[in-house]
């Protein structure tokens, strides 16, 4: 079947319709690899009425629609992976600050922004936008807020959801919802915004959002620990959170095994003089001159070094070694997309249960299939564990790729028998529509198909997207 562009092309301009392959190249590289069918055309509009004027011709042609960001989701929810006839629309032309309010404290952008952009100006005022991870420097605030995206600080700013004020949304039947209120208060109504967000583009494209801002943090303590245990990280963070309070941010766990992959990345070296068999980093951040954040966090460190808590421990003494720090963290996950054989997971549970699941699954794992490497790291203050895996070291990727699918299952019901989710911060995409199918409450399904098929009755909006 054929469609004619041509209406589409007058209406955005000739320039943003792309149609032939050699253009539409970089917007279907999915970063996992994914088998993905090549598009009708990539639609690039440069405003909110293009986007609109883009629904509004895909729904009256019965043509899906694939909203697309900066391409670093780790779902495969950005590409077309259906036969079904759809275009990909690319937000990358709208990336506009509309409005910045030192007073409000707020940041009003467009949907294409780059998060580390928004930062940037956000810094510029001398004020703080907390949500940080290591996709920052090229993915978009729309697709942020499409995933719920979390990251290195969710433990004490929450996860992007927790970042925004308003939105402006373009609804499955091109209406335009301008949600783009500045205020920290307001009880009139449903809170339509959460609908949008996490939603992954199914219930409408996010156009543009009021992210909330803070004071810009003045003082930064980051230390590099060595631990025996993931219950001594857990010790760990309670003592902190006890003596630090608010200002501790970060306090990511990390494997031997996961660094040890990390530290085959150019540029690593690790902190320590010695290996460990897991090692904490951890960061405290204040924009409070009167507190002397580095002294507080050395002598919580060094009261736990003497009780034997943690074996080891060094605080950057520098910008440039806490970026290096933090540069080795963000390898792993760098060193695992290189890897194409390995498993990569975004499971969560209660923070009291991250150490039982660690042993636990990795009993499970290694029972399932003797040899193979376990690698969990992440976000311990969340209890947003990555519980990557690698093949065994003599099983060769062909014969591994076999096993693939029972070691997600693993992994999946090891999370949700410590009460936690398939999907902590990636959303669910195309990869994880089938397990979110299999494991969610029925009820819980049944309420969000509902919400779907209140919103968009012919299901154009990123089809293939968690499956509903």
């Amino acid at each position: 079947m054929t469609f004619d562009l041509t209406v589409l092309s007058q209406r955005l301009g000739a320039n943003q319709v792309l149609t032939e392959a050699a253009d539409m190249a970089k917007y279907l590289a999915d970063p996992l690899g994914a088998d993905v069918v090549a598009p009708l055309a990539v639609v690039r509009p440069d405003s909110t009425k293009a986007v609109a004027d883009t629904v509004k011709w895909c729904t009256g042609h019965g043509i899906g629609i694939v909203v697309q960001g900066g391409l670093t989701g780790l779902v495969s929810g950005a590409v077309p992976v259906s036969s079904s006839p759809c275009l990909i629309l690319s937000m990358e032309r709208m990336r506009a600050v509309r409005d910045l309010d030192p007073v409000n404290q707020s940041i009003t952008v467009e949907a294409g922004a780059v998060l580390a952009d928004v930062k940037s100006v956000a810094e510029q005022a001398g004020l703080y936008l907390p949500l940080s991870h290591g996709g920052e420097g090229s993915s978009q605030i729309g697709g942020n807020l499409s995933t719920n995206a979390g990251g290195i600080n969710a433990l004490r700013y929450g996860t992007a959801r927790d970042q925004v004020l308003g939105l402006e949304v373009v609804l499955p039947d091109g209406s335009i919802w301008n949600g783009l209120r500045k205020l920290r208060k307001n009880t009139a109504g449903y809170d339509l915004k959460h609908l949008f967000i996490g939603a992954e583009g199914t219930l409408g494209i996010i156009t543009a959002a009021v992210l909330k801002l803070r004071p810009l943090p003045t003082q930064r303590a980051t230390a590099w620990i060595a631990l025996e245990t993931p219950e001594a990280a857990l010790s760990l963070l309670q003592i902190l959170q006890t003596q630090l309070g608010e200002t501790l941010s970060a306090f990511e766990l990390l494997s031997h095994t996961a660094i040890d992959l990390a530290l085959g990345m150019p540029g690593t070296r690790l902190p320590l003089d010695q290996p460990a068999p897991w090692y904490a980093l951890i960061e405290t951040e204040t924009a409070a001159a009167a507190f002397a954040l580095e002294p507080a966090l050395l002598e919580s460190l060094g009261a736990a070094l003497e009780t034997g808590l943690i074996s080891d421990a060094v605080l950057a003494q520098s910008q440039a070694q806490r970026l290096a720090f933090w540069a080795l963290r963000e390898a792993i996950a760098a060193a695992f997309i290189e890897d194409k054989t390995s498993i990569k997971t975004d499971t969560a549970v209660p923070v009291s249960e991250i150490a039982a699941s660690i042993h636990s699954t990795t009993g499970s794992l290694t029972a399932y299939l003797p040899g193979v490497r376990c690698a969990p790291f992440g976000h311990v203050g969340d209890g947003n564990i990555h519980f990557n895996v690698l093949r065994p070291v003599t099983m060769t990727s062909a014969e591994f790729a076999k096993h693939v699918p029972g070691i997600r299952s693993i992994l999946e019901l090891e999370a949700l028998k410590f009460g936690g989710t398939i999907s902590a911060e990636h959303g669910i995409g195309t990869l994880k529509s089938k397990a979110l199918a299999g494991t969610q409450d029925p009820i819980e399904r049944e309420i969000m198909q509902r919400v779907r098929a209140a919103f968009d009755t012919g299901s154009c909006l990123n089809r293939s997207a968690t499956g509903l």
